[in-house]
């Protein structure tokens, strides 16, 4: 049992400097992901297929993104879809593509864009087909780096629609999904290894 001089004089401190720090350390880690989003320089490229689509293009300076006619930096990423599974992005990203992103790395809340994690997807190998299946599920092409993506993607990820949000709720991990079957890889195992590394690295 506790006595009152144990507790003022050791836990209630304890807890308190414990709580200090874990502050302390947050803030750094804040500081540290902000740094990096403002060093960030590049460009994303869409295309959408299809009625209403077209190219896109969007440049990071400094880390605030603008878009643009044109691209200022090679795309680091470019995502092409067709423009009726554009639609269902849009509903289901809601007001966070980057929720949205982060949902499909199985990463709870948005992804982080920062210099680094730029430099490591444009390093990614080829290109990907991402492939939601269930009510509201769309198919996305995604080709990190340069060049142009290829016809048909060298590795196709699917994820069942009802394990992509618990993935972006923090629900789920991705390798409990992978071994569970909820999300399917075919083509290029290592390359869908080294991307998932890339985007699941902490900020």
């Amino acid at each position: 049992m506790t006595d009152p001089k144990a507790f003022y004089t050791e836990q209630l401190p304890a807890q308190w400097n414990r709580a200090l720090r874990e502050q302390a350390r947050l803030v750094e880690t804040a500081s540290r992901v902000l740094d990096g989003m403002r060093a960030a320089n590049a460009t994303l490229r869409i295309e959408v297929l299809g009625a209403g689509g077209g190219s896109f293009f969007l440049n990071v300076a400094d880390g605030a993104l603008t878009p643009g006619d044109s691209a200022s930096h090679t795309p680091f990423l470019t995502l092409v879809q067709e423009s009726a599974d554009f639609e269902r992005l849009v509903a289901e990203a809601g007001d966070s593509a980057l929720g949205f992103l982060g949902g499909l790395s199985g990463l709870a809340g948005e992804m982080k864009l920062t210099k680094e994690r730029i430099d490591a997807l444009a390093a990614a190998p080829g290109t990907f087909r991402f492939s939601l299946v269930g009510e509201g599920g769309f198919d996305l092409v995604a080709h990190f780096g340069a060049g142009e993506p290829e016809a048909e993607p060298s590795t196709t990820i699917t994820v069942e629609m009802a394990a992509y949000q618990q993935l972006k709720s923090g629900e789920l991990n991705p390798p409990d999904a992978f071994l569970g079957g909820q999300i399917q890889v075919d083509g290029d195992m290592q390359a869908a290894m080294q991307l998932a590394l890339t985007m699941m690295a902490p900020d």
